[in-house]
């Protein structure tokens, strides 16, 4: 359990960072914030003492009326909405979209789901159904496997052939993204990642800081 926390978070400051992930969306479900919601407005703290590693046992996030701000023991980060971020709420979700660096018309996502005490986030990630090679993405959500090609566009006309007769020279990879509605994304949430594998933030109130002062 202490090794899964660890890589969670992992995964949470990498999307929340770097924008990019093998799962990527053709949309965000719910509904578009125009700003953050002052429900979830404050400070929220994560704190791993159980982790050997002190690179990223701690994590702070600050969520105010059109930015979070992550804080960390690998630095600060400071994202702001519509241009690092969208945001969607879905029920009593919000779900966080970040351009896939890739694709850029495609999203990658995680989730905020708030607390009496704080915030639960959740990493989108691909697990794979116990004694099969099919992943749990493909059960819940219509895809869709497009040609991609990694390479830089040539500056020049390419002729596609082979000269041992296999593949031809050129073709390019296949990219997975997937497509959903909002029931559809809140069945996976409820039977996939409420309670589960979470990262859980606790708030700090007002009294907390007047003690530590």
């Amino acid at each position: 359990m202490k090794n899964v926390k660890k890589l969670l978070l992992l995964i949470v400051v990498a999307v929340f960072t770097s924008a990019c992930s093998d799962i990527r969306f053709d949309k965000l479900p719910g509904m578009y914030q125009d700003l953050i919601p002052p429900d979830i407005h404050g400070k929220y703290l994560f704190y791993g003492k159980d982790f050997k590693s002190r690179l990223l046992d701690t994590l702070t996030v600050t969520i105010g009326h059109n930015e979070m701000v992550l804080n960390g023991s690998n630095g600060e980060t400071r994202l702001n909405i519509h241009q690092d971020f969208s945001l969607h709420k879905l029920g009593d979700l919000y779900i966080v979209g970040t351009q896939d660096k890739i694709l850029k018309s495609l999203w990658n996502i995680y989730v905020i789901e708030p607390k009496e005490k704080g915030i639960n986030l959740y990493a989108i990630n691909n697990k794979e159904i116990k004694s099969t090679s099919q992943n749990k993405f493909d059960v819940y959500f219509p895809f869709l496997d497009v040609p991609f090609n990694y390479e830089p566009i040539p500056t020049e006309p390419m002729i596609l052939g082979s000269t041992d007769g296999g593949a031809p020279v050129g073709t390019p990879n296949m990219l997975r993204y997937y497509t959903m509605n909002d029931e559809q994304f809140k069945n996976y949430f409820e039977n996939e990642l409420k309670n589960k594998d979470c990262i859980h933030l606790k708030k700090e109130t007002k009294e907390k800081s007047k003690k530590t002062k």
